[in-house]
């Protein structure tokens, strides 16, 4: 029987996957059919030109260097909305049906290894609007759909419940979901699928129905977005249906009083609702490939799957290793350091410490259901490093879950009335064992700290054969672990001997190839640890090297790096520096930081210890029964 009820799910989610991607290449091929307004494009393209690649949502003005790399929250991702725009704008002439396969633009070339179902939507609507007009569409849209959903949650579990959901939402940062094509498609998705699936509870709790339609939601996430934060549209919905609850399995357990059953429909639920989304979105993205393979007539996996490893961290110049994932989470975490952010997430915090202290602790099966689904968004930046690390500016998001999930266990186990001062004692051995293991996550946490001089003026000096290079060389923290050098070699033997003194003594030498990076920074993955209070020297030294050596120097004389004191070649000081990068790993310097992560190592705590105490007690209960 129960054989029958696998092959007929199967055979139901390979149905509902091929028809959405037979939909969606309609959708797309529809879409090209459509005219290209030519003032509504020339409108758009001048809006997103003039406000830079990644502006502010609050500052729009420039771009790469200032934003990028920042923990700001409203950074937008302008760069990915040109490629949006232009490739639904495309004019390019041909069968709608290769056009909705090759995904070209004339920014981009073809892109052809996503489904970029924006497409369909965007070309239709940019008849009507322009890329400002999108905006503010886009706005009134996504606050309709809040507020419909804080209606139905607000109905059925009150006003705490809607300030869950609200400050979820104001962590997504709701200017920059409006005015960022890029952020749009998760949004919807997630937050437009809880709609769906809140208002339908009754029957997606018939069976197994959720799971095709989290296989579903997988499949229009694949289908829309450009991998920005897609956990969301499986966290989002998944949580807020254990909030409301109101499933068979549910009221079944209910009847029967067995806490333990009931956790077990709940972490089933989340590990079936997760395989089918992971199903959806994976099998979805290979159908495109697949489908693009034939219709295109070249091979589209060969590209698709190098990208796939390559975001893995497993493959290209750079292997993400343990220390590189656990970076990538530390990352996109440091965004809710944000002081806005992070007083909001303390509110919380606060909230769950003294309301538990004053009305106690209750026992709910749906704890287990939420930390689970919470780890979800750790596992994704640990499998996910390279990508998550390198577009931390917007994949920071995909936290939500977590945040989403720690909100729900404060509300879940902290009753509205209870027995003052219940279990005070247990409970502030809760809090104080969670205070206490999180010192050592603190001290031990270390953050990068990169500077450099590259972006000033500077000249290139060609230095004789065999001439060696000597910076004087002061570290500002103590342990480093990159280092780039401003060096320039066109030739293709050779290698660049690197050194570092401690006066006489050499204490760690390296080696690079000529020919790397394209002959310009010389990138050299290092793991000094120095005295930052002396003084050392680099030498530099090009061995067998077949065309001249240049160094990058700032003119002026004065370079910004207080590191490099000076530049001398054979003995000779020239003026200025040698153009270089510096990227430290450290204890976080700041206060505020030092204070935040205390604060969520004891929270995260807090929850570990909560779930452990009541695991023991279900298996006491279980043994007693």
């Amino acid at each position: 029987m129960e054989g029958v009820m696998v092959r007929e799910m199967i055979k139901k989610s390979l149905i509902l996957l091929a028809a959405g991607a037979s939909l969606g290449t309609l959708l797309l091929t529809l879409a090209y059919m459509l005219p290209v307004s030519s003032v509504k494009r020339d409108a758009s393209i001048e809006i997103l030109e003039s406000e830079g690649w990644y502006p502010r949502a609050t500052v729009t003005t420039s771009a790469m260097y200032t934003n990028f790399h920042s923990f700001l929250p409203d950074v937008l991702d302008d760069s990915t909305d040109r490629i949006m725009l232009y490739t639904a704008l495309d004019t390019m002439e041909g069968y709608p049906l290769v056009r909705a396969m090759n995904s070209h633009s004339e920014y981009m070339g073809n892109y052809s290894y996503y489904w970029h179902g924006y497409v369909s939507i965007l070309r239709p609507l940019l008849l009507l609007f322009d890329y400002s007009e999108l905006r503010i569409l886009n706005g009134i849209c996504q606050g309709i759909l809040v507020l419909l959903l804080a209606f139905i949650i607000g109905k059925e579990k009150g006003p705490g419940h809607v300030l869950m959901l609200g400050t979820s939402w104001l962590l997504l940062n709701p200017s920059a979901l409006s005015l960022s094509l890029q952020y749009t498609w998760v949004f919807y998705i997630a937050f437009g699928g809880t709609l769906v699936l809140l208002r339908k509870r009754a029957y997606f709790s018939s069976g197994l129905c959720y799971v095709y339609f989290f296989i579903a939601m997988g499949m229009l996430t694949s289908y829309f977005d450009l991998l920005t934060y897609p956990l969301l549209t499986w966290g989002i919905p998944l949580l807020w249906w254990t909030v409301l609850g109101g499933h068979r399995e549910e009221q079944s357990v209910a009847g029967d009083h067995s806490c333990h059953k009931a956790a077990l429909v709940y972490l089933a639920r989340v590990v079936f609702s997760g395989a089918a989304w992971i199903m959806g979105y994976a099998l979805m993205w290979v159908m495109k490939w697949g489908l693009a393979t034939l219709i295109l007539g070249r091979n589209i996996f060969e590209d698709a799957v190098y990208e796939v490893f390559f975001r893995l961290g497993t493959q290209g110049e750079e292997i993400f290793k343990l220390w590189d994932r656990l970076n990538a989470i530390y990352f996109n975490w440091n965004h809710y350091a944000y002081k806005p952010y992070a007083m909001a997430l303390m509110v919380w915090l606060f909230v769950w410490f003294f309301r538990s202290l004053w009305r106690g602790m209750r026992k709910s099966p749906r704890v287990y259901a939420y930390f689970l689904t919470g780890l979800s968004s750790i596992v994704w930046y640990f499998v996910l490093a390279n990508h998550t690390h390198g577009h931390h500016f917007f994949t920071y998001r995909i936290m939500g879950v977590s945040v989403l999930a720690f909100m729900a266990v404060v509300l879940e186990t902290t009753p509205a009335a209870g027995n003052r001062g219940r279990d005070k004692k247990l409970l502030c051995c809760i809090w104080l064992g969670a205070a206490l293991l999180s010192i050592p996550c603190v001290l031990m946490a270390r953050e990068q700290h990169f500077v450099l001089n590259g972006y000033e003026e500077f000249r290139t000096t060609p230095i004789p054969d065999q001439a060696v290079v000597e910076i004087p060389f002061a570290p500002a923290f103590r342990e480093i672990t990159d280092l780039n050098l401003g060096l320039e070699c066109n030739g293709n033997r050779g290698e660049y001997e690197v050194i570092l003194w401690d006066g006489d003594v050499s204490l760690y030498e390296h080696s690079l190839p000529v020919s790397e990076a394209e002959g310009y920074y010389r990138h050299l993955e290092v793991s000094w640890k120095l005295d930052r209070h002396k003084t050392y020297r680099i030498t530099i030294r090009a061995i067998d090297n077949d065309a001249p050596v240049s160094l990058w120097v700032t003119e002026g004389g004065v370079g910004p790096l207080e590191e490099f004191k000076s530049l001398w070649v054979d003995g000779s000081a020239l003026e200025g520096q040698l153009l270089g990068g510096i990227q430290y790993r450290r204890l976080p310097v700041s206060k505020w930081m030092l204070s935040f992560l205390f604060l969520t190592w004891t929270g995260i705590w807090a929850v570990v210890l909560y779930v452990i105490l009541s695991v023991h007690s279900l298996k006491k209960q279980e043994l007693l029964s």
